[in-house]
């Protein structure tokens, strides 16, 4: 039953089948904050992940000590309220962030690496499997063919979101090829499944940065002497050089022959008209997800012409929202999981310590492009906390462990730590 539940929880998450839940018309976040079937979905999860919290209060709270910027960000973000252009949406969109970090944060305390893991390839797989039926056989359901948009949608509302699942699913099923040799044959089928699921969603987006996330973990991989390293890092800066001569000028038909514009689908006038309202009100912002329902969202789409939702860069989100402090204290706390995740990657005998690396390092080339919501109970910011908590938790037990290697530990007692893996 509790695998279960967690595979339900999870799926659900990834807003796939969104559009069988809510008006599967406009975007998806939009679609999703005022559907009331959506509302009444997430408010019994809420409810429920708030009864959970409440019987392991003293463990969570030991383990969210442990992650003060997370806290911090989501303690801005509530004191946002008092500033907020629209103080309804504002808080209950602070509720939806609340509930979805102490969410990651039990995933993290409850269950380890592995366990995430393997739970993570089930729902990755079934999103695969339905993405090909729904393609196949109900085309208009899984594949988008407008003249705006074309690509493969799969069971998701938008090929974007198609996209940024497959590229989190060859991510993780990279890493379990890595780990787990004796099941190569799955892990290849599985990961040229979303590889071909992720080409066919034409989200270019998502590809170019899978393509460098992977880089970097093969490189990581390939455990390199300190001379291999540095002839490495010179052909990438002769290649880097290269690109950058050969494209100068060329830029309107690199886009073209991949189906783009200069302008990256109108993102760049979005970007600069975005970056101006920054400037209005730079420290605080609007209120967290007030800015797109105020008169500042209404003039930028009228000026872009089409209907943005959101500033489609995750920093120029936060900016808006909470402002440049908001946005700092997110930064500052992207850096620290991504040092925590280096130091546990060390261990180059286990592939899949690899995979908190890679996943913050996609994270944070995705928000170039686009804004990952954190208060809409998304898979993604679930396993930005759930990620957070393993690494923190794995490294302070390894520290507390090499600090007790030759001291005397009685039988049956362990160090102090709000930490309670399980298997699943």
């Amino acid at each position: 039953m509790k695998k279960a539940l967690l595979f339900v929880l999870l799926l659900l998450t990834t807003t796939a089948f969104i559009g069988l839940i809510v008006d599967p018309g406009g975007n998806i976040s939009t679609a999703a904050a005022g559907d009331q079937r959506a509302q009444l979905m997430w408010g019994v999860i809420d409810c429920t992940v708030i009864i959970v919290c409440f019987f392991h209060g003293r463990q969570l709270m030991r383990v969210a000590s442990r992650q003060p910027w997370i806290l911090a960000f989501v303690g801005w973000a509530t004191l946002s309220l008092a500033w907020s252009d629209n103080p309804q949406l504002t808080f209950r969109r602070v509720v939806g962030l609340i509930c979805t970090t102490a969410m990651g944060f039990f995933l993290g305390m409850r269950l380890s690496m592995e366990a995430l893991l393997r739970l993570l390839e089930w729902v990755l797989a079934f999103i695969i499997v339905t993405s090909f039926v729904a393609a196949v056989f109900f085309p208009s359901f899984g594949a988008v063919c407008r003249v705006d948009i074309a690509g493969w949608c799969g069971v998701f509302n938008h090929k974007n979101e198609l996209g940024s699942k497959m590229a989190i699913a060859s991510i993780i099923f990279t890493c379990l090829l890595w780990e787990y040799p004796q099941n190569r044959l799955k892990y290849l089928i599985l990961l040229f499944s979303g590889v071909v699921l992720l080409a066919l969603s034409q989200s270019m987006t998502s590809i170019i940065i899978t393509v460098v996330t992977l880089s970097v973990g093969l490189y990581l991989r390939s455990r390199l002497r300190t001379a291999q390293k540095v002839a490495v890092y010179a052909i990438a800066l002769l290649v880097g050089l290269t690109a950058t001569v050969f494209l100068e000028g060329r830029m309107d038909a690199v886009f073209a022959s991949v189906g783009r514009d200069s302008g990256l689908t109108g993102r760049v006038p979005l970007w600069r008209y975005s970056f101006q309202a920054v400037l209005e009100r730079p420290f605080l912002g609007s209120g967290w997800d007030a800015f797109w329902t105020s008169d500042g969202g209404d003039r930028i789409r009228n000026l872009v012409r089409w209907p943005a939702p959101h500033a489609h860069n995750g920093f120029l989100e936060l900016s808006l929202n909470i402002g440049l402090i908001g946005m700092f204290i997110f930064l500052i706390g992207n850096f620290e999981c991504f040092r925590r995740a280096v130091r546990y990657s060390n261990d180059t005998s286990q592939p899949c310590r690899l995979w908190p690396l890679l996943f913050y390092s996609y994270l944070f080339l995705y928000n170039f492009t686009e804004a990952i919501p954190a208060d809409l109970h998304t898979l993604t910011f679930i396993l930005y906390c759930a990620l957070s908590v393993s690494v923190t938790e794995a490294t302070r037990y390894e520290v507390i462990e090499l600090e007790q290697e030759d001291e005397y530990v009685p039988s049956g007692i362990a160090p102090d730590s709000g930490m309670i893996q399980e298997s699943v």
